[in-house]
């Protein structure tokens, strides 16, 4: 018979799995040349059904994971009861460490199949605290996210991306250049459906963007007993240059986070985000950095936060987080930026969004060692500048074998 894990060794496993961690927690280990060859990943299935306002024509419901995008609000048309299974999520990945006189030279190459085809997650090398390649950015925490089953995870915190970088780490402290253009860029700036200035028209996102320098991002990170902490800076520039016209403009994001083991089988976490033209450097952030108006580029406003609990239960763990992300489009409403659009193609109003909302609740259990199942309702709310609002309830059930 399988000897029974026990309620710490589970919540480990489980923590680490969610979080989707570049260490692996579980992985079939080989020597080769006085290299250690870690070969680590596992195979996911979701089982998801979407209730509420969905979007019309979406016959998946969300996605693979909550989309914003998808839920329908007041006047629009909406459809309910979709039915969602996908195993794009499971991963594989090869770590190695190499001992030297200067500490260990470590490579980690690893992906997933989240968008149908192979897709690179992480690719980079780190030695004497220097990191290259391709990794979670450094404005990111592990240490305040409450496990979910979502891919998408709450919002309101660091955008739980990975990009290319340069990195040095000394001590707790870590500073880094990432690529202006990456994943957690996003979009930098729009025009809005319509924006104008006198009688020159923008529109479209990202029109004449110039990635002229590399994202900066500040960190420091640790822990005393059961209390974790970390705080981050990033600074940025958001720019557009048309060959004969050009504008800048400086972006900022700070954040907070920490956990605390209450007792060995309660933990809480916690994050609080936010900044001038921070943009998808926030999960689920609503707004882009920037707005432009004419040839003239202006910074958007946005803060959000999360609150978890998980304790253990039984064989598992039962999670409950909230999290909200909110932008402010008031001056670009002010500038006369046009935030609605009547003249929707989908013959419906459609606006830009102010506030997404997510509530997760879950319970997580592992029979044995590298199985894990997981149950999970989750609770996705748009909001749109308007002050409209729509609502999609998804309940899911997940099965995932480790290797």
């Amino acid at each position: 018979m399988q000897p029974r894990i026990s309620r710490h060794r589970s919540s480990l496993i489980l923590g680490a799995l969610m979080l989707s961690s570049s260490v692996p927690a579980l992985a079939i280990d080989f020597d080769v040349q006085n290299t250690k060859v870690s070969v680590y990943g596992y195979a996911k299935l979701d089982i998801m059904y979407d209730m509420g306002n969905v979007k019309s024509g979406n016959s998946d419901g969300l996605g693979d994971s909550v989309n914003f995008g998808k839920i329908a609000v007041d006047g629009q048309p909406s459809t309910d009861g979709h039915s969602n299974l996908s195993a794009g999520e499971s991963r594989i990945g090869v770590r190695t460490t190499t001992p030297t006189a200067k500490g260990d030279l470590v490579t980690n190459i690893e992906g997933d199949f989240f968008f149908g085809d192979f897709r690179l997650r992480q690719a980079y090398g780190a030695w004497n605290g220097l990191l290259a390649g391709q990794t979670w950015s450094n404005f990111h925490t592990f240490i305040s996210t409450t496990p979910t089953l979502d891919f998408t995870g709450p919002a309101g915190r660091d955008a739980f991306l990975r990009q290319a970088q340069l990195r040095y780490s000394f001590g707790n402290f870590h500073i880094a250049l990432e690529d202006p253009g990456g994943v957690m860029s996003g979009d930098s700036f729009d025009g809005g459906y319509s924006a104008s200035n006198g009688a020159k028209s923008i529109a479209g996102t990202d029109v004449d963007r110039k990635d002229g320098l590399p994202d900066l991002t500040l960190r420091y990170e640790s822990s005393a007993g059961p209390a974790k902490w970390s705080m981050a800076a990033l600074l940025r520039e958001v720019a557009f240059d048309s060959g004969g016209e050009e504008d800048s403009t400086l972006g900022w994001g700070l954040f907070v986070a920490g956990s605390y083991a209450i007792t060995p089988s309660t933990t809480i976490r916690g994050q609080l985000t936010g900044g001038k033209g921070i943009g998808a450097y926030m999960k689920v952030n609503p707004a882009p950095a920037a707005y432009r108006v004419g040839n003239h580029l202006e910074t958007i406003t946005a803060w959000g936060g999360s609150l978890g609990i998980s304790q253990d239960v039984g064989p598992g763990t039962f999670s409950v987080s909230y999290s909200r992300v909110e932008a402010d489009w008031d001056k670009a409403r002010r500038d006369g930026v046009s935030l609605v659009d009547t003249d929707n193609a989908g013959g419906f109003v459609d606006a830009y969004d102010k506030v997404h909302e997510l509530i997760h609740v879950n319970y997580l259990w592992s029979p044995i060692e590298r199985v894990t199942y997981g149950i999970e309702l989750a609770h996705a709310m748009r909001e749109t500048v308007d002050q409209r609002d729509g609502r999609v309830d998804r309940i899911q059930g997940s099965v995932i074998y480790e290797f």
